[in-house]
């Protein structure tokens, strides 16, 4: 009951201040969405390091991974950051001449984060846990490079039909949904170095039931309110038709905006 108890501080608190964290940054008031960040941190620091303060949890494997995979995912999000918000587009936020180092950065990240999975070495951040392939990245790198592949490229294509000044950014969510999708299909058809190509083929088709599932359940969402919104707007009573103004009105209403505007110092 005790060690139940420290996970329960340790690990999932932290998980819940995370996400009330998120609720506070919709939040109007300034002073709730400080408190929230602040909130965040302090969750993102004790989850991070739960795997060392609860490590006879199965869960703590979660933290272990997310600490390992940091480096590039952080190098990947920040690098394409700086890659699409550069450039001649509407809502430029760097100079086009750092649109290279972005992609760099992006290219850095992505090789970091399959060499976890190509190359067993000590110099890389592990993705095992008490001696045997963690499961959470068995579940997290088929589901992050199916989502990627599957999001860039139809940014890619979307973003290529809003107009021919963003054709760069089209190109770049082309290329690197394109790189993902291809890092997907040599991991299913070759082994890596702690996984068989057999497993991570499961892994696939659980991520992709996933997605699936998560997108479907969105479009129901969606579909729902709109019903809900249509069905209130078809029962709301017809407004009616007023009659034009008499003489009377508009005389009086010409008074008002003469007094409020000064209309007749022109006369």
């Amino acid at each position: 009951m005790e060690n139940d108890l420290k996970v329960a501080l340790m690990l999932w608190a932290p998980l819940g201040m995370l996400f009330l964290s998120l609720g506070l940054q919709f939040r109007k008031d300034g002073s709730a969405q400080k408190a929230g960040k602040i909130l965040g941190f302090i969750g993102l620091i004790l989850f991070s390091v739960s795997f060392l303060t609860v490590p006879s949890s199965p869960s703590a494997a979660s933290s272990a991974l997310f600490v390992s995979i940091l480096p590039s995912l952080l190098l990947m999000s920040i690098g394409l950051y700086i890659a699409l918000f550069a450039g001649d587009i509407p809502v430029q936020r760097f100079s086009p001449r750092m649109r290279p180092m972005g992609l760099l950065m992006f290219v850095l990240g992505f090789a970091l984060f399959e060499a976890m999975h190509w190359n067993d070495s000590s110099m890389l951040p592990s993705t095992s846990w008490e001696g045997e392939t963690n499961r959470f990245w068995m579940i997290f790198r088929p589901t992050f490079l199916l989502a990627m592949s599957s999001f860039l490229l139809a940014g890619g294509y979307i973003v290529n039909r809003i107009g021919q000044r963003i054709s760069q950014t089209s190109r770049i969510l082309y290329l690197t949904g394109g790189f993902s999708l291809l890092l997907l299909i040599f991991s299913v058809l070759f082994d890596g170095s702690n996984t068989t190509s057999d497993e991570f083929h499961n892994s696939v088709l659980l991520a992709a039931s996933d997605l699936l599932g998560f997108l479907s359940g969105v479009g129901l969402t969606v579909l729902v309110f709109g019903l809900t919104i249509w069905q209130f707007e078809r029962k709301r009573p017809a407004l009616n038709k007023l009659p034009p103004p008499t003489q009377e009105q508009l005389v009086k209403a010409s008074d008002i905006v003469q007094q409020n505007i000064g209309g007749g110092e022109d006369e």
